[in-house]
């Protein structure tokens, strides 16, 4: 019988004569005469720069739990809308106020010895929470006087409570006299650093409220059912404003980069301006707790069109928070988009900066806008290794 174990000494012998050794006369052909020339990819840094305009956005807010007043960080909170609810009990419809107290549930004040002058005047046309508000809305021009007659009242921690003319009050209730609310309004330009802080019906406790005293000794409370603070933001420069709003448009154009480039890392890079910043007021801070970070939204939109709704909806890229009161350089990581833009792979429509609390919160981020600290973008990409060659 014949042995048949000379097969696997045979059969390894010719694997390995089949082997590619890098030394052997394969790899020496490909290699040494150029028939598969190899050239390998190289890391570019490249910046681009940025064209960054700031874009007003017709919004406010009517749902924070605390209505301003005052001047900060280039925001003027410049009234407070009001609208109680004037319904009265089983028993009340044919009573007669005596007195009546605009009752304004101050929590805070900035600077703590702050008096801030106001009037009182009566809306031509109601509102509600739920309005985009960007102006003050048409009131009657003369102030609700107190019992006294007198149209100037001051507003501090200390003064929270004020009479007003009980006619006002008569027709509002009886109904003979349309109520659609009324607007409290500085009677005097406030320092450029100061704020009255008070309770709006969102807060949950002590809301604003008219108190009454009837002439047949009862009396009855009639709390707001709407209440708004009327903002405004007129500053030049390049600005995030979250609830009045603004937003930062970006447009750019990456120039000379290869499609085929491999992005490893992409930046919107800012330099924030810490002195011009506002992350959340002092009432915000110490009695709601919020953060003063500046949460950001940043997003690809859906057009160019600065004016079209499209240009205030579109594809997420980035969300991040840093401090707004802080001078430091943020860079917002966009690789994914970049890849995108580079490969043809979506349209270049630039992007939007915003804050991603603009329907409940106002907040400031402020922006070098130009020289050596203006927008840029970096991009860190390769070129993929050529293999391509003559035969």
């Amino acid at each position: 019988m014949k042995s048949k174990h000379w097969i696997i000494p045979a059969l390894l012998a010719f694997v390995l004569s089949c082997s590619s050794d890098p030394e052997g006369p394969v790899s020496e052909r490909f290699l040494d005469d150029g028939t598969y020339g190899i050239r390998s990819g190289e890391t570019h840094r490249v910046v681009v720069p940025v064209n960054a305009v700031t874009v007003s956005v017709p919004l406010g807010v009517g749902t924070s739990p605390f209505l301003n007043l005052g001047r900060q960080k280039g925001i003027e909170y410049r009234a407070i809308l009001l609208k109680f609810d004037f319904t009265l009990a089983s028993g009340d419809e044919a009573k007669t106020v005596s007195s009546a107290v605009l009752h304004l549930p101050v929590e805070i004040v900035s600077p703590e010895n702050l008096k801030m002058p106001v009037t009182f005047n009566e809306l031509l046309s109601g509102f509600s929470d739920a309005d985009s508000i960007t102006a003050i809305p048409p009131y009657d021009p003369l102030p609700i006087p107190d019992s006294l007659g007198r149209t100037v009242d001051t507003l501090g921690i200390e003064s929270t409570d004020f009479d007003i003319d009980t006619t006002v009050v008569n027709g509002w209730i009886s109904g003979r006299h349309p109520h659609n609310g009324i607007v409290i309004l500085w009677a005097a330009l406030p320092d450029s650093a100061s704020s009255v802080e008070v309770n709006a019906h969102e807060y949950g406790r002590d809301p604003p409220a008219v108190q009454v005293n009837f002439t047949d000794g009862s009396s009855a409370t009639f709390g707001s059912i709407d209440d708004y603070t009327v903002a405004r933001f007129e500053r030049g420069g390049l600005n995030a404003v979250g609830g009045i709003a603004r937003r930062i448009a970006c447009s750019f154009d990456p120039v000379g980069i290869p499609g085929r480039a491999v992005v490893h890392a992409s930046f919107l890079v800012l330099r924030v301006r810490g002195d011009q910043g506002l992350g959340a007021t002092v009432g915000e801070q110490l009695i709601l707790g919020l953060s003063s970070l500046f949460n950001y939204y940043l997003y690809a939109p859906d057009s160019a069109d600065t004016l079209s709704a499209g240009f205030r909806k579109g594809t997420g890229v980035a969300r991040s928070l840093f401090d707004p009161a802080v001078s430091a350089t943020i860079k917002l990581p966009i690789r994914a988009y970049m890849a995108d833009v580079l490969a043809g792979a979506r349209l270049n429509r630039g992007l939007v900066f915003q804050s991603d609390h603009e329907l409940t919160r106002i907040q400031r981020a402020s922006f070098a806008a130009s020289g050596a600290d203006a927008p840029y973008i970096e991009i860190i990409y390769s070129l993929p290794a050529d293999f391509g060659g003559s035969r």
